[in-house]
């Protein structure tokens, strides 16, 4: 069958953001999605109103059984919810250290809503030593490494165990949006792209879910962030707009696609 992406992500009811938007990432890089539902939230395009997070023991349990039954070939974690839950995820990624972890640690989201203390900051870096690549918007890179400067935060990162780190620039100013893939301590890739008129619900989620399903198919990391960035902007380019003062929901399932 296709290659397997265990996702443990928090479920979005407007479906831009979260699973859904891992499920159809996946599935458009030609691989499956297995999810893990790491929180229930309440939000739609605009904002977040709150969540409530599952139960990290029955979240192991069922990760143990995809993992027992399909071929898993990456692992994408987004929204983890709580550190006990950070913890779980970081077990299950000990014990199958084969599998490449895309990590895209969610600490805000564009609609609004926090993850932002200093215990889950302290949970997620624990978790960098077991990723391939980490996902984190400029804002997230400053909070995960206590540092304003970018480049120094970008070290930073590093110096806590990441092995490789996309730096995602759009919440800088600028026409532009800059992203930086950086490996162990050295730029090693950068992409340039237009800044579209929207705000975005479910970009970074769709991106890291994107990246992971390349990785799964066995492409390299710069291949799979490279296709998984040129994918995302044509999703980004599509979307949908359910108001005019609101975010887009990238089209992530097209027709057109190849």
């Amino acid at each position: 069958m296709r290659p397997v992406v265990l996702c443990f992500s928090g479920l979005d009811p407007s479906g831009g953001a979260g699973l859904q938007a891992d499920i159809e990432a996946v599935a458009a890089q030609g691989a499956h999605a297995a999810v893990v539902c790491t929180a229930l939230t309440i939000q739609d395009t605009r904002r977040v109103y709150g969540f409530q997070a599952i139960d990290p023991a029955f979240l192991r349990q069922q990760a143990d059984k995809v993992l027992a039954d399909l071929p898993v070939r990456a692992i994408k974690c987004g929204m983890l919810a709580n550190p006990e839950v950070v913890a779980m995820v970081r077990s299950v990624c000990a014990d199958h250290p084969q599998i490449p972890l895309v990590l895209d640690p969610v600490l805000a989201a564009n609609s609004g809503g926090s993850l932002a203390d200093p215990r889950m900051v302290t949970e997620l870096a624990s978790l960098f030593a077991h990723a391939a690549v980490i996902t984190p918007n400029s804002l997230e890179t400053r909070w995960l490494a206590a540092r304003d400067n970018l480049d120094e935060a970008l070290a930073r990162l590093h110096e806590l165990g990441a092995k490789a780190v996309l730096l995602k620039g759009g919440h800088e100013p600028g026409p532009m949006i800059r992203n930086v893939l950086s490996v162990d301590g050295k730029i090693v890739q950068t992409s340039q792209w237009p800044r579209l008129p929207h705000e975005y619900h479910g970009s970074g989620c769709t991106l890291a879910s994107a990246i992971a399903g390349g990785l799964a198919r066995g492409l390299t990391l710069p291949v799979a962030i490279t296709r998984a960035e040129v994918w995302l902007q044509s999703t980004l380019a599509d979307a949908d707009l359910p108001h005019a003062d609101g975010q887009a929901i990238p089209k992530r399932i097209r027709s057109d696609f190849p």
